[in-house]
């Protein structure tokens, strides 16, 4: 990650420490899942502060070319690929994380033909945290302090 990237995360990931003690989530829990045959994204958590995604890239699909109106991080949770930002290419892979500005038109390639799993964090605005008070906390399907599963 670069110099330049790093007090943005910092100032982001300050965030819900702010609004809201913490939040379990299960990476591996079973969700309601958007998929197809190539792949298959669920939605882990989603508050004013940030959302969480796991996204599986199916036997070597590319993630194509797209853009997130806020600041994200890409992390590989199984397997291995590239990230590639205009001539910027980032390795994915267990470990390290990718951090993308918000707007930054970007895709996602797998080496090979095994599944690529990623996280990614949507960072929303700190103040997006701040104002929404008492309802940071919430998720949409859980009150406050519970754990985020969804059956």
């Amino acid at each position: 990650m670069s110099h330049r990237a790093l007090p943005l995360l910092l100032t982001l990931l300050a965030a819900p420490a702010l609004a809201c003690p913490t939040h379990d989530v299960a990476l591996d829990a079973p969700t309601k899942a958007k998929a197809d045959a190539q792949r298959q994204v669920d939605l882990l958590l989603d508050t004013p502060f940030v959302k969480l995604v796991r996204i599986r890239l199916r036997g070597g699909t590319v993630l194509a070319d797209h853009k997130a109106p806020v600041a994200i991080t890409v992390q590989a949770l199984e397997g291995t690929g590239t990230v590639i930002t205009g001539d910027q290419k980032d390795p994915l892979r267990q470990g390290n994380v990718v951090l993308i500005a918000p707007g930054a038109e970007h895709r996602v390639v797998p080496e090979g033909k095994d599944d690529l799993v990623l996280l990614v964090h949507f960072l929303k605005s700190v103040g997006g945290a701040q104002d929404a008070g008492d309802h940071a906390c919430d998720h949409p399907d859980h009150p406050k302090g519970e754990a985020h599963h969804h059956d």
